[in-house]
């Protein structure tokens, strides 16, 4: 029996607070059209269309031409366009969910090909069976180079992909002996890459018995990685990714554990797991809304999306880059400590800066932004900051920050100016950094 705060949340509470929520948790939040789709449409139609793939598919096939310039600027540029369109909100948002747990950098890898092709895998098997991108991820060329699988044989076994696949891609911290990695790192022997490809070297694998979690065999790589998502801690390790990335920060052990049963009643389908955690109690509750610092990506698309902004992909990817997530360039095997580590004197200057521009359309090095705050907020300046304030904090303001932003808006020099200053002051306020 699935445990309370997975039962399915009360629609009678559906409004604009919790149909951003849903968006943006689901995606990289709402245009106001979109938030206004979603109130007619109700939670499970808004959910339903979350995970639908509607994307142009001449933008997904725009890379390939500028594959072969080999610029990793190019491919952040590109994956930053499909985000902003957000024509398969879940899927991106899965893929950089995954981007960051399977963390791989292109200043190691140095191959942009390689790098867009373990994108693709995330995009393509993100929402699928955990087991079987587990395995997808262990034969991917970036991952292989990452880790150093060449240099793993039987010989000298380099335990660099075992331990990271124990600590941070499967198990966790103490689940696992310093015994069972050296074990895991002589299964995967033999592992490697030749040219763009996984290859597997024969005459390097060691192919004698081997105890991993205290069962002995000649395993090889693909059993050692059946007997780890055999783990007991597997489940619960893959659902606190999942709690973590859609409903809070350190969730409660109780939740993790129910929704490490969950994945497994879905046979470890995460579109299946998501389709009942995105829908529950829990994750509607008062405590998982705006519980969560935005990462930069995700902060700069969905506050280009709340504004109806139009903004170039290039400039949208050195905007989170300058905030301190470069996309394909994560900066080390544990990816982005995210949390309140996007939050220091650096990273929160280019917030605040990136953030300023969006509300003022400036232009910005060899980009432009177009926001037209009027369409966004209205014409009446007496409304203008509870609209604001409505559009880019739903449920999270308060009576002294509306009459905060009135005063700002009575000493703009003109209507325009007005709006600008109101969303610049609400873009740059603490709460809204909140999601």
């Amino acid at each position: 029996m699935r445990p309370d705060f997975l039962r399915p949340w009360r629609a009678a509470a559906w409004d604009h607070g919790a149909a951003s929520h849903l968006l943006r948790r689901a995606g990289f939040g709402g245009t106001p059209a979109e938030v206004a789709e979603a109130l007619s449409l109700g939670p499970q139609e808004t959910l339903e269309r979350a995970f639908l793939d509607r994307g142009d598919p001449s933008l997904h096939a725009s890379i390939e031409p500028l594959l072969s310039a080999g610029g990793i600027e190019s491919l952040q540029a590109w994956w930053m366009s499909l985000i902003l369109e957000s024509g398969a909100p879940l899927r991106e948002r899965m893929a950089l969910v995954w981007h960051d747990h399977f963390a791989t950098s292109n200043d190691k890898v140095d191959d942009v090909r390689l790098m867009h092709r373990q994108n693709e895998l995330f995009r393509a098997s993100g929402l699928g069976d955990f087991r079987e991108l587990l395995h997808d991820v262990a034969r991917d060329a970036a991952m292989l180079v990452w880790l150093d699988g060449n240099s793993n044989r039987a010989e000298q076994p380099n335990e660099n992909f075992a331990r990271e696949l124990l600590e941070l891609f499967a198990l966790g911290i103490g689940s696992y002996t310093e015994d069972d990695v050296r074990e895991v790192a002589r299964a995967f022997s033999g592992w490697g890459t030749e040219g763009r490809s996984s290859t597997f070297r024969a005459e390097h694998h060691d192919a004698r018995p081997k105890t991993i979690f205290g069962h002995t065999g000649a395993w090889t790589g693909d059993d050692a990685l059946e007997l780890v998502l055999e783990h007991p801690a597997c489940c619960r390790h893959v659902a606190r990714v999942l709690l973590e990335a859609f409903v809070m920060p350190s969730p409660a052990d109780e939740w993790v554990e129910g929704v490490a049963g969950l994945l497994l009643e879905c046979e470890w389908g995460v579109a299946r797991t998501l389709e009942v955690l995105l829908a529950s109690e829990l994750f509607f509750s008062s405590a998982a809304r705006r519980s969560r610092i935005a990462g930069p990506v995700e902060l700069v698309a969905a506050t280009a999306r709340a504004l109806d902004a139009r903004i170039a992909p290039r400039l949208a990817a050195r905007m989170a880059s300058d905030m301190g997530q470069a996309l394909f360039r994560p900066p080390s095997v544990k990816g982005w400590d995210g949390g309140r580590h996007w939050i220091h004197s650096g990273t929160w200057i280019a917030r605040h800066n990136a953030l300023v521009e969006l509300a003022t359309a400036a232009q910005v090095g060899d980009g432009r932004v177009h926001v037209d705050l009027e369409r966004s907020f209205g014409d009446a300046l007496d409304a203008l900051p509870g609209r604001a304030l409505a559009a880019l904090i739903p449920n999270g303001s308060s009576t002294r920050f509306e009459q905060t932003l009135a005063s700002a808006a009575r000493g703009a020099r003109d209507a325009n100016h007005a709006r600008q200053v109101v969303a610049a002051v609400v873009l740059t306020a603490p709460e809204y950094h909140l999601y």
